[in-house]
């Protein structure tokens, strides 16, 4: 017998999946009580932000602004005190609120650096250790960058019309990350200028750092590299 060719089955077609949504999250503002207010920020090139987006962004804003309000929230708690030592009977004292002045004013001590300088010098000191951080891989990425420079020029000599325009391009571009890099040093004296007035409570002198210096070898890096070790200096003197 002749074997009976059979048809082979036919699928049904499937079913088209259904297509979510995408809610876009709505933002949030949380009331600051000194009359202005947080608001959520998001990358949009990221697409349509979610709610988890949202709440994220807002939380990176929250927990600095919860960590400043500490010394701020102490210095209420002193005022507080006073005005119940004082009472309704200014310019006499009430001897039954004393103590919890004193606990109020105990509690400043952290926030005010000639009470108790030991926190601000923990906190400068690893300031200046992400300083100098930064300011090492810029030397680290502008070194590089500058070995990848001579390596085209090297490679330039004897090259085709082709390598050579590549080459040229490359070195511009080598060249436009060098100048990006040097502009990357721009916000560290401000930072400097801003811990300034804390430094100078505690005794560490920063007046004098500078990046203007120029290099008897004409090197540019060598001004931020003096920059770096004269801050490292300072830097190893904090104790903590």
């Amino acid at each position: 017998m002749e074997a009976v060719a059979t048809a082979p089955p036919i699928n049904p077609p499937k079913k088209p999946q259904p297509c979510f949504a995408i809610k876009p999250g709505k933002p949030i503002t949380i009331p600051i009580p000194f009359g202005a207010e947080l608001k959520s920020i998001t990358d949009p090139s990221n697409g349509p932000p979610d709610n988890c987006a949202i709440v994220h962004s807002l939380m990176l804003q929250l927990m600095p602004m919860l960590s400043g309000f500490a010394c701020i929230l102490k210095i209420l708690n002193v005022l507080t005190a006073i005005k119940k030592v004082f009472k309704d009977s200014f310019p006499y004292i009430d001897p039954s609120g004393l103590g919890a002045l004193f606990d109020a004013i105990g509690k400043l001590a952290d926030c005010v650096p000639i009470m108790n300088p030991a926190p601000w010098l923990h906190m400068i000191k690893a300031i200046l250790q992400m300083i100098l951080s930064y300011i090492g891989c810029l030397i680290q990425t502008f070194e590089s960058i500058r070995n990848f420079k001579v390596g085209i020029d090297l490679n330039a000599e004897g090259g085709t019309p082709v390598l050579l325009k590549t080459l040229d391009c490359a070195k511009g571009n080598a060249g436009t990350s060098l100048a990006s890099l040097m502009s990357a040093m721009e916000p560290i004296m401000p930072l400097l200028q801003v811990l300034d007035p804390i430094t100078s409570l505690l005794g560490i002198n920063l007046s004098g750092m500078s990046l203007s210096g120029s290099s008897s070898s004409g090197d540019p890096l060598q001004p931020i590299i003096d920059f770096h070790d004269k801050l490292q200096e300072i830097v190893d003197t904090i104790p903590g």
